[in-house]
């Protein structure tokens, strides 16, 4: 069951991210309602601080409705128990992001997301998603719906691409350039280091992007094989940036730091 809740819950992450798919009416409905029912444990921060997705709200969530069939939450919902704690995370991500993006605060998100190697030319405020790809988990998608879970406006630039073309020689040199060209567009970094990998082109560009004077939110799971090395590092070159030690709270740090207008025209 928990390879089944991680490839439903990606697949419906993904979707949402996109613009493919929304919640119908009422299933947003009782999606908001979940998220806040739990955001009572969890405080203001909601379900991704710590709220509590209990059987019994999920057993409110899907109570009789003539449109349940339909429902993508549904079957995600049911096998939410039986899930791993990663895959659970995602999901409870997916609902307060789900609760904020219901009342029409902020553009639809597929306006506010480019991802690689499609160029973003606009001139709103934007955050790159610097940290680990290969051998790391899709982090990346969780940040972006920890963005529309606290209402932020920012548009995403995301280096993780859907599927990546290997075997095409040219592959690398695109994304290389991408990555080059949109981490200087952006008006803040954020990096996030993952546990289950070092991540040495990240590391580099973290460096280099500290050294540069960049807006940076620095994060590191505890786990994370060279925390100590980013701790140390950015303590002697930029000693003004905190190392946090959760997604949740990095992506908070990079929200705080954005302009209220773009520092490009």
């Amino acid at each position: 069951m928990t390879d089944q809740l991680q490839g439903l819950a990606g697949e419906l992450a993904d979707d949402y991210v996109h613009g493919r798919w929304r919640p119908e009416a009422t299933e947003e409905h009782r999606a908001r309602i979940l998220s806040a029912q739990a955001s009572v444990d969890g405080g203001l921060d909601g379900l991704a601080a710590g709220g509590v997705l209990t059987a019994a709200s999920i057993e409110q969530m899907l109570r009789p409705h003539p449109e349940l069939g339909s429902w993508r939450l549904a079957p995600v919902l049911r096998a939410y128990p039986d899930g791993s704690p990663e895959a659970q995370a995602l999901v409870r991500d997916l609902l307060d992001a789900i609760a904020v993006t219901g009342f029409p605060l902020l553009p639809p998100r597929p306006l506010r997301y480019i991802e690689a190697p499609a160029p973003y030319d606009g001139t709103a405020p934007s955050v790159f998603l610097g940290g680990g790809i290969t051998g790391c988990p899709d982090w990346q998608l969780r940040a972006v719906l920890q963005l529309d879970a606290i209402g932020s406006p920012v548009v995403v630039l995301n280096p993780r691409r859907a599927a990546f073309p290997l075997g095409q020689p040219d592959a690398t040199r695109e994304q290389t350039t991408w990555e080059y060209r949109h981490l200087r567009l952006a008006d803040v970094i954020l990096f996030w280091f993952c546990a289950e990998a070092v991540q040495p082109i990240a590391l580099y560009e973290l460096g280099a992007h500290a050294a540069r004077g960049t807006r940076l939110a620095v994060g590191t799971h505890p786990g994370y094989p060279r925390r100590l090395d980013v701790l140390e590092q950015l303590r002697l070159a930029r000693p003004e940036v905190s190392v946090h030690d959760s997604l949740h709270a990095t992506v908070r740090a990079a929200a705080a730091l954005l302009p209220a207008t773009p520092t490009r025209t």
